[in-house]
């Protein structure tokens, strides 16, 4: 069985969240109990290529040590994310949706960059000031506007420098 963490795939049974796909056919839960398709099976069933796919969509978005980065953004401990955890237990879907989603972005791997940044931004900063969308949006909005004056700089400053001694000359 293949399973794919994609996201925007209806899922044919009522009030289930779908989190992609098991050989094509929607993978969707309601509460812990997957469904492929219409039909409800079990997490035995699916462990090996649901810790797999979490495998391959989370190093797209995280890296290849995502456990801790996906244990910070989400709030779950570390141990839980693991893949024999994920084998034994599975995950929360919304936790599974979330992978999914972050994975299609056109840019995982800086997305993932960017959710760990602002999972620090709300813990260094006011909480208050932090929990709405707006005020967290204008914090990062000034810290990208600072690290993109910082990049222009280096680029800048860069150029100017005289090649190190030990760099070759072609």
């Amino acid at each position: 069985m293949r399973i794919e963490l994609i996201p925007g795939i209806e899922s044919p049974v009522p009030g289930a969240l779908c989190v992609g796909t098991a050989d094509g056919q929607p993978l969707s839960y309601v509460d812990r109990t997957p469904y492929i398709g219409t039909e409800a099976t079990t997490h035995a069933a699916i462990a090996e290529p649901l810790a797999d796919a979490m495998d391959y969509y989370a190093t797209k978005v995280f890296g290849g040590e995502w456990n801790g980065d996906l244990s910070r953004v989400t709030g779950i401990n570390r141990r839980t994310v693991t893949h024999d955890r994920i084998l034994r237990y599975g995950l929360a879907p919304w936790v599974l949706a979330l992978v999914g989603r972050a994975a299609a972005h056109r840019h995982p791997r800086s997305l993932g960059f960017i959710l760990l940044s602002l999972v620090g931004l709300r813990t260094s900063a006011d909480r208050e000031e932090a929990r709405e969308r707006e005020s967290m949006q204008r914090l990062a909005t000034q810290i990208l506007d600072d690290a993109v004056d910082m990049i222009r700089y280096v680029s800048t400053e860069r150029g100017k420098a005289p090649r190190h001694p030990s760099s070759k000359v072609t």
